[in-house]
């Protein structure tokens, strides 16, 4: 019988060790990446910018929304919301044409399916 426990003793020891080891590919916050333009971008009146980046997730994207804010008016210039459900990752372009001299603010905000929400945020200047 003490053989028995041992055994036991034993197996029991050797399931903890292997199955609480494991990698912690968990949950993670959508990553947005904006490659184009910089915070130090220089932006006249009249440009053509070319916005370009990235948002991905471990698991599925659900939603993605971009924003063209004018800081100035609080108006949006521009808005769009993309169909990227059940992708890993969406590379996005937009062209913009500049207006007038103003403070711009880009924003970029992408949920994935279990409910995490990452926004990035861009003031440019026009000149």
């Amino acid at each position: 019988m003490k053989t028995f426990f041992q055994a036991l003793f034993l197996i029991s020891t050797f399931s903890t060790l292997l199955f609480s080891c494991t990698k912690n590919t968990g949950p993670a916050e959508p990553v947005i990446i904006l490659t184009s333009p910089t915070d130090t971008t220089t932006i006249n009146a009249g440009d053509t910018v070319q916005i370009v980046g990235s948002v991905s997730d471990n698991k599925d994207l659900h939603e993605f929304y971009f924003t063209l804010k004018n800081n100035t008016t609080d108006t949006v210039e521009f808005y769009d919301n993309p169909y990227v459900h059940g992708a890993k990752i969406h590379h996005f372009t937009y062209q913009w044409i500049t207006g007038d001299s103003a403070a711009y603010k880009l924003i970029i905000q992408v949920l994935d399916h279990e409910s995490h929400t990452s926004t990035k945020e861009l003031v440019v200047k026009v000149n």
